[in-house]
């Protein structure tokens, strides 16, 4: 483990001590362009941590290849019950079209604004419980038996006066059109519609610590 590693784990395990667990294990996992954007690829200089615990989890974001000036938000998909996927990682499919089985949820749990190079750094703690703007209101009930994804939604340039919902919603911004057709009703409804179009493009997956209980 390298020395920013075990400085961030340190930070990690006194934030989620205070909220009644302890995060012995950071785990670090490759940041890829989405597929939905054309062929797949490693993104350079970036960065994706992710510690859990029974309290909850603490992710450290940091992106490039991004568009100067562009709004983002980072959405966690969460699968309670990765074992009812056929094969691990668990799909899309499973998190929109399977919901109910896999326990799956997706909420907004951070936004910012890419710099001028292109960079983006987000950091947060989310507690078990219900996520912010939620799909589909399974929440985040057991962490080291989940299996997490991280995307990072583009909601376009920033836009004067709207800056809270392009940061803190799935579709601030923009249009219908540019919204995928498996996204369910509480997604759509997530924010209001913009001239922007809204882009998927870039995720990173965790699997599950232990099995379920």
């Amino acid at each position: 483990m390298s020395r920013t590693t075990k400085a961030f784990a340190s930070c990690i395990a006194l934030a989620l001590s205070c909220q009644g667990g302890f995060a012995d294990t950071v785990r670090e996992a490759a940041l890829k362009s989405h597929p939905s954007q054309g062929e797949v690829h490693a993104i350079q200089g970036a960065r994706v941590a992710l510690a859990t615990s029974t309290a909850g989890v603490h992710f450290d974001f940091q992106s490039a290849e991004l568009h100067p000036g562009h709004a983002y938000t980072l959405l966690m998909a969460v699968m309670n019950r990765p074992s009812e996927c056929p094969a691990l990682p668990c799909t899309p499919k499973d998190v929109l079209g399977r919901s109910d089985i896999v326990r799956s949820d997706v909420g907004v749990v951070g936004g910012a604004v890419a710099r001028a190079d292109g960079t983006l750094y987000i950091t947060g703690i989310q507690k078990v419980g219900a996520l912010p703007e939620a799909f589909f209101g399974h929440g985040l009930q057991d962490p080291p038996a989940a299996e997490i994804h991280f995307v990072l939604n583009d909601h376009g340039p920033a836009i004067e006066g709207r800056m809270v919902e392009m940061l803190g919603t799935y579709r601030g911004g923009c249009t219908d059109e540019s919204l995928p057709p498996p996204m369910p009703a509480a997604a759509r409804a997530s924010g209001n519609t913009g001239p922007n179009t809204c882009r998927l493009v870039q995720n990173v997956q965790f699997l599950p610590e232990r099995p379920e209980s």
